[in-house]
């Protein structure tokens, strides 16, 4: 796996994770527990009147059981009454096959002292019970654990630093037809592009090996422009991104989450094949130069 799909393979698991709710939230963590754990992971789905007896997921060879809470908003007081019903919940039915409970859940920035506390309090009054909590990077490290073949059959098509060779204009065609038509705003300032942006904006380091990568193909994009009938097409394309930009960042306070809004913007919801998914990121890269989107570091005056 080269740099370039290492950096996809992060930024897909990342939007999948944030994006995934409730039973799809439980089916991708079962399908990754089922990559890593062959013929020991079991996956239990509700039957019947029965339901799944408080039972989301377990793991003969650690006699360890799984409970999946993924809600649209983690609330406090909500997560602590599922905690409570789930955990109570499992010892009438698996009492006698699991010494470790887990709480699996789906809050990328980790647990509220409240809910952890719970958590706590639960392990002192059943000692002989580990108590354990798995969020994103619990589930990251199982992910990244995985062979390459079983990385893809999770997570699917990315780019490869390869495949930057081969990126034309078909491919960015397909982008640009998507984002032209978007109404344009007012055109602002365009300063050069500093090589401190990347760390001014505080972009993960996969997000700027894909943006890094989309340099290399941002002189297509301009190229593209130039050629194209519509003169102004270019100026429109920059000033849509520019006010999606703006809107992104009054709701996101994550870089890396208006990202992957920016990515959704140019492409579509959908997952795009590698050839398109290369040419979002020359998009993005040719107006992350531009200064169309993200802020650039602020000027050095010297005295």
């Amino acid at each position: 796996m080269d740099e370039l799909m290492r950096a996809y393979y992060e930024a897909t698991f990342e939007k999948e994770f944030l994006k995934k709710r409730g039973t799809a939230f439980q089916d991708f963590f079962s399908e990754i527990m089922e990559k890593c754990h062959p013929s020991d992971f079991q996956r239990v789905k509700p039957w019947g009147c029965a339901g799944d007896q408080k039972n989301d997921g377990y793991l003969r060879s650690q006699r360890t059981l799984f409970q999946s809470y993924a809600p649209n908003e983690m609330s406090a007081s909500k997560a602590i009454s599922k905690i409570d019903e789930d955990f109570r919940g499992a010892l009438p039915y698996w009492r006698e096959h699991f010494n470790c409970w887990v709480f699996v859940h789906n809050s990328r920035e980790g647990l509220s002292p409240q809910i952890l506390k719970k958590l706590c309090e639960l392990g002192k009054e059943f000692p002989d019970i580990t108590i354990v909590w798995f969020g994103f990077e619990e589930l990251r490290s199982k992910v990244f654990s995985l062979s390459e073949t079983d990385i893809f059959s999770v997570l699917g098509h990315v780019p490869s630093s390869r495949g930057l060779a081969h990126i034309g204009f078909a491919e960015l065609k397909i982008v640009i037809d998507h984002i032209a038509s978007q109404p344009p705003v007012e055109e602002g300032d365009y300063a050069p592009v500093s090589k401190e942006k990347l760390e001014r904006n505080a972009l993960s380091p996969h997000v700027q090996i894909i943006l890094k990568a989309g340099m290399r193909k941002a002189n297509l994009v301009q190229s593209f422009f130039n050629k194209w009938y519509d003169p102004t097409l270019g100026d429109k394309v920059a000033t849509a991104f520019n006010n999606k930009y703006k809107k992104l960042k009054t709701t996101h306070h994550v870089p890396d989450i208006i990202f992957y809004n920016l990515q959704e913007f140019a492409g579509g919801p959908q997952r795009n094949p590698p050839a398109q998914e290369l040419a979002i990121s020359a998009v993005l890269a040719y107006l992350f130069e531009r200064c169309d989107i993200f802020e650039n570091p602020p000027e050095v005056k010297i005295p």
